[in-house]
């Protein structure tokens, strides 16, 4: 059956049929997109997922802020980026710090883009995590011998000794490969491998790794269940792989890279271009103004709640971070929300997002006021200059300047952008 195939925040390319309409309600109205979305890094965009589709009041649906495909019911819906799959691998790239190049020519829709994606991630995730060595977790192990191994076992030895044993009971903690970790990794690399079909996806890193994780559980490792992999204790060492395991889960699961839509329930597998957008908007920043003087919002861990309770100040209601701070966080000079959204009249400026920057300014009143910025895309599709951006810049009642702007999607454009609307 022919896919329904959206650009991510736009209708359909096609007119849909009376049980289209139909089976897109029920995905709308049943699907979770936080089940099916895959985190290519931390952002604040993951926090607040948008719906997958939505129809709006004239009957029409606009797929939502995700490019992807789910399967459901012997259907398949299948969500490209609007910007083209060369702006999409250029974000990632960015903010993932690694190169992607995405096989354009290919008529694979989404999924080898999605692929390509989750293999840039896995990538990224690996070499972050094996800076300091393969993924050893320390594994009790108990000994009977004349001499100690480790820590002395206290009470076993003195039963030993009880049962006229000359024997000391000592337990050690040696690292052990064979552990969920490494299993859940191999398995990952297994399916990506099969899935992209090309040699040096991996990079030099990873394939100085990977040899020595086979060897030690198989190639063909079963994958361990979430509950297994969520027994794991980590160390301070081994506490990136924390995030390598998760992903490599969810790519060994094969989310996202079967193409058959059986059963009832949805399957399949999404990407955020929201929360890219935020991570390379990121990258710009700091290249704009270098990177210590540029914090990104999923850093900040204390005073970034909207209210505290008074029985016990450490409850907290609401979240206060804002996506990117440029300058010190206790005083910046700009704060910038990342919006992977329009802006274009008659839409304009959701309120919600005043609300929100408002807030974010609310929080500093003493001395220099921090200028206030909400950072659209510039869809190459919207020319024409929406209300908030001809009568800007903006003053809250308090005194903050408050600018709308349409940032350019690519890198070199951005930093540039970012310059001019921050005058550093």
């Amino acid at each position: 059956m022919e896919p329904l195939t959206f650009p991510d925040l736009a209708p359909a390319d096609r007119d849909l049929t009376a049980e289209e309409h139909a089976w897109l309600g029920a995905l709308a109205r049943d699907t979770d997109p936080t089940q099916f979305t895959v985190n290519l890094g931390p952002s604040a965009a993951a926090d607040d997922a948008g719906p997958v589709v939505a129809c709006d009041q004239y009957g029409t649906w606009r797929a939502g802020r995700y490019i992807g495909e789910l399967y459901r019911d012997g259907r398949v819906i299948e969500i490209r980026p609007r910007l083209g799959i060369e702006t999409i691998a250029h974000w990632a790239g960015a903010a993932l710090n690694v190169r992607i190049t995405p096989r354009s020519g290919e008529h694979t829709g989404s999924q080898m883009l999605i692929a390509e994606l989750l293999a840039a991630a896995w990538r990224s995730a690996i070499v972050d995590a094996s800076r300091h060595g393969p993924p050893g977790i320390r594994v009790p192990r108990t000994h009977t011998a004349e001499v100690a191994k480790g820590r002395i076992d206290v009470a076993g030895t003195l039963k030993l000794r009880a049962a006229g044993r000359p024997q000391i009971a000592s337990v050690s903690r040696p690292k052990n490969l064979d552990n969920p970790i490494t299993r859940t990794i191999v398995a990952a690399d297994r399916v990506l491998d099969r899935r992209l079909h090309r040699p040096g996806w991996r990079g030099e890193r990873v394939e100085e790794v990977m040899p020595r994780l086979r060897a030690t559980v198989g190639a063909r490792p079963t994958l361990p269940t979430h509950r297994e992999l969520a027994s794991v204790r980590y160390t301070p060492i081994t506490l990136p792989y924390r995030r390598a395991a998760e992903l490599s889960h969810q790519i060994a699961r094969h989310r996202g890279l079967q193409s058959c839509a059986t059963g009832d329930r949805a399957d399949g597998l999404l990407i955020d271009v929201a929360e890219l957008w935020e991570l390379f908007l990121v990258h710009c920043a700091r290249r704009a103004f270098g990177a210590a003087n540029v914090t990104h919002g999923t850093a900040l861990t204390d005073g970034g709640a909207l209210l505290r309770s008074q029985q016990d100040p450490s409850r907290t209601l609401g979240r206060l971070y804002p996506d990117i701070i440029i300058g010190p966080v206790e005083n910046p000079v700009a704060i910038i929300d990342a919006k992977y959204k329009p802006l274009a009249d008659p839409r304009g400026v959701d309120r919600e997002d005043l609300y929100q920057l408002n807030a974010y300014l609310a929080a500093h009143v003493q001395g220099p006021h921090p200028l206030g910025a909400l950072a659209y895309v510039q869809f190459p599709d919207q020319a024409r200059i929406a209300y908030a951006e001809t009568r800007g810049p903006w003053r809250t009642s308090v005194g903050h300047n408050v600018s709308f702007a349409r940032m350019p999607t690519t890198e070199s454009e951005c930093v540039d952008a970012f310059h001019e609307l921050v005058n550093l």
